[in-house]
């Protein structure tokens, strides 16, 4: 299967929705092919210098602006994951590269592990009101995969994106957010004590080490 390539340095995931500005001719070109043949491209992650093997296949979600000059706001939403096999520089100066979609292994999502994510992720949203986060139950999450919904707000770099992305077990996600979730709560737990010191003049309030 060939497939447009924009590499960014960035990690899509699947069910996961991105703003994009294409500013790019090459780019121009990739989207508003898309546009008039209601196709998919593909996102891949790039340092800059080396491309990476997985990515995945993207729609368009959303156009918000189209400039005079060609330039496009849009949102994407991510798909299906792939494997890059090759890709070469197509007469529109954009990347196309064969490629073959990849699936999960069949298991059963191990419920313990999903609970101890919503639980480690709420606390931790629920800490820090900058991010704006609403707190989710199991329920919100059924039909969809909870691990990709939970790597777009936890503060993971584009490595470790990458390094999610390139796992084919749910569970095996699961449990990399969970040790993930595990290792920065005690320094959410600490920047909320120091937020509580200064809101008191340098003074703990009743109950504030609880």
């Amino acid at each position: 299967m060939k497939i447009g390539l924009f590499p960014l340095n960035l990690v899509l995931f699947p069910e996961s929705v991105y703003p994009l500005h294409i500013f790019e001719d090459r780019y121009k070109n990739l989207v508003n092919n898309c546009i008039e043949n209601k196709s998919k491209f593909g996102i891949i992650f790039t340092n800059g210098n080396d491309i990476a093997e997985i990515g995945c296949t993207a729609k368009i979600n959303d156009i918000f602006t189209k400039y005079p000059d060609g330039k496009i706001d849009l949102s994407v939403i991510g798909c299906d994951k792939f494997k890059l096999t090759s890709y070469e520089e197509n007469e529109n100066k954009y990347l196309e590269g064969e490629i073959e979609i990849i699936s999960d292994i069949a298991e059963p999502i191990i419920e313990k592990l999903l609970d101890d994510c919503i639980e480690l992720f709420n606390f931790i949203t629920n800490k820090i009101p900058v991010f704006r986060v609403q707190q989710i139950t199991k329920e919100d999450l059924i039909g969809r995969f909870a691990s990709y919904y939970f790597a777009q707000k936890v503060g993971l770099i584009g490595k470790q994106k990458q390094f999610l992305l390139e796992m084919n077990s749910e569970n095996q996600r699961l449990a990399y957010l969970k040790e993930h979730l595990e290792r920065i709560k005690p320094s959410v737990s600490k920047a909320i004590e120091i937020e509580k010191i200064i809101r008191n003049d340098g003074y703990l309030a009743p109950g504030d080490l609880k």
